[in-house]
């Protein structure tokens, strides 16, 4: 295997530059502490999930959830309707826009925006997400738009139960979309970074030399600060 090249004066390689100047920016920093949050919300939501189930008296499950959600002053016996029907808006509805962004193949997703600046396989790796989601429950995510699917759209005509499983299996999908989206957005900024490596280069005039972009910027700071040094100040005229 041939030797790498070395830069002519750190002798360090292109992968050495590499991990001597992978250093997470203050964006990376941000997006990895809000993957960790959703992380943690994700399993709050799951514990928060089994006790929605425990509370829904018998006598009222085969009610129309949207009914039930829609009318909550009448089902105060469902202790845990409140705290449903607000994780309900956070999730299930916020999956509604992204499947109306998706579909359109244009827009902003709400907290994200628009998604064009994301890679295509990226942008299909979502979609393909909220596809397998709606095959699996033969429910369609959102109304708008146009539909060969035939699949009913959202919490539309189940019993409270059962929409309640649906609503469930958003909020978990919502989580896991929140996260790759996130994760799109911090290989977007690993991208934007410059690319660091050792190449030949022409400093001054000098013969080409090998030298990593490191030392080849270190050198060509140098070299402007003292051109700036050497040069008479502005308005300085010359003695007689």
């Amino acid at each position: 295997m041939p030797e790498p090249m070395r830069c002519y004066v750190c002798r360090r390689s292109s992968a050495e530059v590499s991990v001597f100047t992978d250093v997470e920016t203050p964006k990376e920093k941000e997006i990895l502490q809000q993957k960790s949050q959703v992380t943690r919300s994700k399993a709050d939501f799951l514990l928060s999930a089994d006790v929605w189930r425990k509370g829904v008296p018998m006598q009222l499950q085969g009610f129309d959830f949207q009914f039930v959600t829609s009318n909550a002053e009448q089902f105060k016996s469902i202790r845990m309707l409140g705290e449903i029907i607000d994780a309900k808006k956070g999730t299930f509805d916020w999956l509604e826009k992204l499947a109306l962004v998706l579909r359109k193949g244009d827009g902003e997703v709400p907290g994200f925006g628009p998604l064009s600046p994301f890679e295509k396989a990226d942008r299909d790796l979502v979609g393909s997400m909220v596809n397998q989601f709606e095959a699996k429950w033969r429910r369609r995510i959102g109304s708008e738009g146009p539909d060969s699917s035939g699949y009913k759209s959202g919490l539309e005509g189940l019993k409270l139960f059962d929409g309640l499983e649906l609503m469930i299996a958003a909020g978990i999908l919502y989580y896991d979309v929140q996260a790759q989206l996130l994760e799109m957005a911090r290989k977007q900024q690993i991208n934007s970074k410059p690319k660091r490596g050792v190449s030949v280069q022409i400093m001054n005039g000098y013969p080409p030399i090998p030298l990593c972009s490191v030392c080849a910027d270190l050198m060509n700071g140098l070299a402007s600060h003292a051109v700036q040094a050497a040069a008479p100040p502005l308005g300085a005229s010359s003695a007689r």
